[in-house]
C-alpha cells in the first residue's frame, strides 16, 4: 500500500530505494521470502522511468518461442548481450541473468500476473526474436502489477521521501538512511528530516542519471544541456552519489547509451519511439535525407545505430502501410500531431524531406530486390520472413536520438552486494537495476534491462535476508 510520509516508520529489516521494475520486485521478494521491507519513493507517485518504458522483457527458451520454432538458448542471449557489451560487463552477472530469464518471464506471469501479447519482437543485436511485450504495451502494466502485489503482501511504498545519505557504523556496515521525508521538486521546499534504520540491509534501486545534467556534465561532457532525454525530468543521480561518498566502487560512469529510434518533434520517447523502435527497425529503413541512401543495418545495435545517426545528422525513418498494418501498432495519434507523416507517393515523401527523388527510388527498388533477395549486400541486415517490400503508401518521421540510459554505476557483486573501492563488501548495502554498472557495458540491448531488474531485483530480495 502506497501511504503518507508522515507515517514514516523508524527502521525495518529491509529498506528498498526506489519503486521502479527493480525495486519493487526486490520488496516483492523478500517479503515472500518472510522478511520485513519497507520501500521509499522520492516522488509522490510511484514508478519511476519504468513507469515511462515499453516494459518488453527479453527471454529465452520459452514455451513461446519452441511453439514457433525459434530455436534459442540461454548461451546464444548470453553471447548477444556479452557481444553488445564489448568487454565492460561482469560476465558472471550477465550469465545469471541470461540462465534466470526464462524462470523470471514464467514468474511475472504466475507471481505477479502479467499478460502479454501474442507476439514476439527482435530488437537490434538480438539473434533471434525474444521480446515480450506486456498487454496493455506500456511499463505502466508492469508498475501496475507490482503495486497490487505489494499491496496484498502488505508491503509498504513510502512516496515523497528523498535519501540524502547513508548511516554506517564503527565497522562501516550501512544500518540506515538521512531522509527528507517531506520531498519536493521544489528547491526551496520545506525539509523533514529524519533517519530510518535497517537491520539486514538497504537495497539501492533508484535508477539512471541520463537526464541529471549536472551529473552528466561531470562523468560525460561531451552530451550538452540541449540534448533531448527520454527519461523523467526527476532521473537524477543523488542515491548513487551517496554511494559513492560512503567509498562505492563505480564502473562505467561515463557510459551513456542513447535511444536512436526517437525524435525531437515530440518530447520524451513518445509515440514516434514506437514507430521508430518496432515499425522502421523491423520493416523499414532509414534514409539519409541528404543523400536519399541508406547507411547502416536498421537491426544494428542501439550503440551503433545512435553513433551513426548522430554522424549522419538529417535522418528519417520510413515503413509503408503493409509494415505498420503487420506490425499491429496503432499510429493514429502520432499521425494527427504530425509526428509520423503518411506519402501517398515517393514524391510526397522525397519533397517533404527534401531528398533527392531520383536517388530515393534508386535506394527502395534497391532495398526491395534485397528483400526478395534475402540477402543484404550493403550492411548484413537479416531479412526475416516477415519482412516485405516497401510501396507506397509511406510512412515517415524524422530520427533523433535522446540520452535513454545510464549504463554506468556502482559495482556489485553477483549476489547484488555492493562493492567498495578496494573491492571488499560493503556489508548492509545491495544494488539492482539501473543504479548498476556492470550488466551491458558499452551497449543494452532492448527489453534486457527489465530482465535484468526482475531477475536481480529477486536475487537482492533473497540474499538482503541471509546477512
Amino acid at each position: 500500500m502506497t501511504i503518507n510520509q508522515n507515517r514514516i516508520p523508524y527502521r525495518s529489516e529491509v529498506i528498498v530505494i526506489g519503486s521502479g521494475f527493480a525495486g519493487l520486485t526486490a520488496a516483492i521478494e523478500c517479503k515472500i521470502q518472510g522478511g520485513q521491507v519497507i520501500v521509499l519513493e522520492k516522488m509522490k507517485a510511484i514508478g519511476g522511468n519504468s513507469i515511462i518504458s515499453d516494459g518488453g522483457i527479453a527471454a529465452p527458451n520459452t514455451p513461446e518461442q519452441e511453439l514457433i520454432g525459434i530455436k534459442d538458448s540461454a548461451k546464444l542471449m548470453f553471447e548477444d548481450m556479452m557481444k553488445s557489451a564489448e568487454g565492460l560487463s561482469d560476465p558472471e552477472i550477465t550469465r545469471i541473468i541470461c540462465e534466470k530469464a526464462s524462470e523470471t518471464y514464467q514468474w511475472s506471469k504466475d507471481v505477479l500476473g502479467i499478460k502479454y501479447m501474442s507476439r514476439i519482437d527482435i530488437f537490434g543485436g538480438h539473434q533471434v526474436p525474444r521480446c515480450y511485450t506486456p498487454d496493455p504495451f506500456s511499463g505502466s502494466t508492469i508498475i501496475l502489477k507490482t503495486r497490487e502485489k505489494c499491496e496484498a503482501l502488505g508491503i509498504k511504498i513510502l512516496c515523497g521521501v528523498s535519501v540524502l545519505s547513508f548511516i554506517q557504523d564503527e565497522n562501516k556496515r550501512v544500518i540506515g538512511l538521512n531522509v527528507d521525508s517531506n520531498y519536493s521538486l521544489d528547491p526551496d521546499h520545506k525539509k523533514e528530516l529524519q533517519q530510518i534504520y535497517a537491520s539486514k540491509g538497504i537495497i539501492v534501486a533508484s535508477g539512471g542519471y541520463a537526464a541529471d545534467v549536472a551529473f552528466r556534465k561531470q562523468v560525460h561532457s561531451d552530451i550538452d544541456d540541449e540534448i533531448q532525454t527520454t527519461n523523467k525530468r526527476f532521473t537524477s543521480a543523488e542515491v548513487l552519489q551517496a554511494c559513492m561518498d560512503i567509498n562505492a566502487k563505480t564502473a562505467n560512469l561515463d557510459l551513456i547509451q542513447w535511444m536512436p529510434w526517437t525524435t525531437n518533434d515530440e518530447i520524451g520517447y513518445g509515440r514516434g519511439g514506437l514507430f521508430g523502435d518496432y515499425i522502421v527497425s523491423s520493416y523499414g529503413i532509414l534514409i539519409d535525407s541528404k543523400t536519399g541512401q541508406r547507411f547502416i543495418n536498421e537491426q544494428a545495435n542501439r550503440k551503433e545505430l545512435a553513433e551513426m545517426i548522430l554522424q549522419v545528422k538529417d535522418v528519417v525513418g520510413i515503413a509503408d502501410e503493409r509494415s505498420v498494418l503487420a506490425s499491429g501498432w496503432d499510429l493514429n495519434s502520432a499521425l494527427q500531431k504530425g509526428i509520423i507523416k503518411k506519402h501517398e507517393s515517393i514524391s510526397d515523401l522525397a519533397d517533404m524531406y527534401k531528398i533527392p527523388e531520383d536517388q530515393l527510388i534508386e535506394t527502395l527498388d534497391h532495398y526491395n530486390q534485397m528483400v526478395i533477395s534475402k540477402k543484404d549486400e550493403q550492411f548484413n541486415k537479416p531479412i526475416e520472413d516477415w519482412m516485405s517490400s516497401l510501396n507506397a503508401p509511406f510512412y515517415s518521421m524524422r530520427i533523433n536520438p535522446k540520452t535513454h540510459y545510464s549504463l554506468g554505476g556502482v559495482v556489485t557483486n553477483v549476489d547484488t552486494q555492493v562493492l567498495d573501492q578496494q573491492g571488499q563488501i560493503l556489508q548492509g548495502l545491495y544494488a539492482v537495476g539501473e543504479v548498476t554498472g556492470l550488466t551491458h557495458g558499452a551497449n543494452r540491448l532492448g527489453s534486457c534491462s527489465v530482465t535484468e531488474c526482475l531477475v536481480m531485483g529477486r536475487i537482492a530480495g533473497q540474499k538482503v535476508l541471509e546477512s
